[in-house]
């Protein structure tokens, strides 16, 4: 018996099997339930921080330079996804080949013990942990939409695990930095203790639950064929454009603006904001069939909207006008990175090295883009957005031209 795809607890629909074919009967809602939190805690434990790093950076307020504080809070933002660029295809590739389990397991854990001490160390130290967090998130993401993979018996139900995951994925950006301002007022020299407590839990959690060691049976695609070079290609430039055009916007809510000057709970409010966006998303694919009816169209319309908030955000004058903006931009972000991963998975059986590939394309759009403005002269960041802006709308006009994916029939549940 199932609802919305999903089977309740008892069912033996779409169970997982293992390598032998038994099922674990009944056990993987909760599993997913579980993998759900593990998402919403490795975005969490990147946009918590965003909103202190102005004052992690330079805890004197006044001992930097504007240039050099501005430098290193780009660059601390970059750190993160970075690592998450250099690492997921590795972390994808071995887990072709091994249990991921230990490892998606093992991530969670790290993820916990380098976000506990943030706070309490100095500049130096600050970007080794940064750099271990995105290693571990790199792991985190692409090997939960793997397990989700691992359970879905059809193409429609793997859509339906890719939207909920991604929906909490960006709950936790969401969430993070709220969570970061309940913390900091409890441990003000730890801000983000508690969430590392959380992360902690949910490691512990993951551990517990019994996840899919292979994948189900048969994944149905139908005579549907796997993504040519090129249209993997042009996905793989979306990622890079929706992950890059959000980072920009994140970063130049951090560094000094000539027209709001934003407080620190108004940044971790905006960042809220764009995590509600986020989500909102998510939940509005959930309910329809555009990701497997008409992709095309959609990722074509979000690159439009996406492009129409990288040009209007630096020139927004009021808080309201940024905030619409800023809901706008996550929406764009998550619909595209919903998409791509979707898509790049292909209709075979997934792969964590291409899941890998897709995470770490989304890493180089959110590196690249604090890179870029902590190097380009103070006042002129905005030409970064337009630039990316620029970008989103060449993909628009390419995007027909290279990818021609086929609709899927949803299946009813």
């Amino acid at each position: 018996m199932v609802i919305r795809g999903w089977p309740l607890e008892g069912s033996t629909a779409n169970a997982p099997r293992d390598k032998a074919g038994s099922q674990a009967n009944g056990r993987w809602p909760a599993s997913f339930f579980v993998l759900l939190l593990a998402a919403a805690a490795a975005s969490a434990g990147q946009t918590a921080i965003l909103a202190f790093l102005p004052a992690l950076v330079d805890p004197a307020r006044g001992a930097l330079s504007s240039s050099a504080h501005d430098f290193h809070v780009a660059s601390l933002t970059a750190v993160h996804p970075l690592a998450a660029l250099l690492a997921a295809p590795l972390w994808g590739w071995i887990a072709d080949r091994v249990d991921y389990r230990a490892m998606l397991r093992a991530a969670l854990v790290i993820l916990a013990l380098v976000t506990a001490p943030i706070g309490l160390v100095g500049l130096p130290e600050l970007y080794a942990l940064r750099l271990v967090a995105g290693m571990a998130s790199a792991a985190i993401i692409p090997l939960g939409l793997l397990c989700a993979s691992f359970a879905a018996n059809e193409r429609a139900d793997q859509a339906r695990r890719f939207t909920w995951l991604t929906a909490f994925l960006f709950l936790g950006d969401l969430a993070g930095p709220l969570v970061a301002e309940v913390s900091a007022a409890i441990l003000p020299r730890a801000p983000l203790m508690i969430l590392a407590f959380g992360i902690g839990a949910v490691g512990a959690a993951l551990c517990a639950v019994r996840l899919p060691r292979w994948c189900a049976p048969c994944i149905d695609g139908g005579d549907l064929p796997a993504p040519t070079l090129g249209a993997t290609l042009i996905l793989l430039f979306v990622t890079i454009v929706a992950g890059g055009g959000l980072a920009a916007m994140h970063v130049n809510l951090l560094v000094t603006r000539s027209v709001i000057s934003l407080s620190r709970e108004e940044i971790a409010w905006m960042l809220s904001l764009c995590g509600l966006g986020m989500l909102a998303a998510q939940i509005f694919h959930a309910r329809l069939d555009w990701l497997v009816t008409m992709p095309r169209r959609l990722a074509g319309l979000t690159l439009g909207l996406l492009a129409a908030a990288l040009f209007l955000f630096p020139v927004a004058a009021s808080m309201a006008e940024l905030s619409g903006i800023i809901v706008a931009a996550g929406w764009s972000s998550a619909t595209l990175r919903l998409v791509t991963s979707f898509w790049i998975s292909g209709a075979a059986a997934p792969s964590g090295l291409k899941l890998g590939l897709q995470h770490s394309a989304a890493s180089i759009g959110q590196a690249l883009a604090p890179l870029a403005i902590a190097v380009i002269a103070p006042g002129a960041q905005h030409l970064v957005l337009w630039g990316i802006g620029g970008l989103s709308l060449a993909l628009l006009v390419s995007l027909p031209l290279a990818w021609r994916p086929r609709a899927i029939v949803k299946s009813s549940a």
